[in-house]
């Protein structure tokens, strides 16, 4: 069979970042529609839905008060990518573990800009995987996955440097000088899900 439709649910794992703003982890809901291209390869495209949270920083608060939350926000993530199948076209006794890599995009239902400067919108991402499906005829499977949402925070220069409504300096800072102003994280996945294989 040529192309592969799957649904599956899942631990979106999260990552509130140096910071403690980021996405923290939730549910997760995924559809997926795979093809393939040629010998062991796959084009895949992924769309899903995660049930996430998250804390607010205000920086003109005093440490025992400037952080509030968390505030729970849906997070839609898609993604296409290539898909290389270990056991090309065909499977062993049933199974068929594959790697992948994929690009794509996430973004809030709500973005918001907390009281401190950070922008919780969307974000690019890059998405590596690694899983198998478990095939019990020509047209049914099941599918296990790990997946890892890769993506940069970018932290406002107040964060560094907060002050109250008064102008004066509030220490401690959110953030210590040496940390960088931006941050690559890794928000780890687990999905199992049901496939369904047929030719288009």
């Amino acid at each position: 069979m040529r192309q592969t439709l799957s649904l599956g649910l899942g631990r979106f794992g999260g990552n509130t970042a140096v910071a403690g703003v980021g996405w923290r982890a939730g549910t997760l809901f995924t559809g997926r529609l795979d093809t393939r291209l040629s010998g062991p390869l796959d084009f895949t495209a992924t769309l899903g839905v995660a049930a996430s949270s998250r804390f607010r920083i205000d920086t003109e608060a005093d440490s025992a008060t400037r952080v509030s939350g968390p505030v729970d926000r849906t997070l839609l993530l898609a993604d296409i990518g290539l898909v290389l199948n270990l056991t090309g076209a065909k499977t062993w006794h049933g199974v068929a573990p594959y790697v992948g890599f994929g690009a794509g995009w996430m973004t809030p239902t709500n973005p918001e800009q907390d009281p401190g400067g950070y922008n919780a919108g969307p974000n690019f991402s890059f998405v590596p995987s690694l899983g198998t499906r478990v095939f019990f005829g020509r047209t049914l499977a099941a599918r296990l996955e790990v997946r890892d949402y890769i993506w940069r925070y970018e932290w406002p220069l107040r964060y560094y440097e907060p002050r109250d409504l008064n102008d004066n300096p509030i220490d401690p800072p959110i953030l210590a000088p040496e940390v960088s102003t931006k941050q690559w994280t890794h928000n780890l996945t687990l999905t199992f899900g049901v496939v369904y294989a047929f030719n288009f």
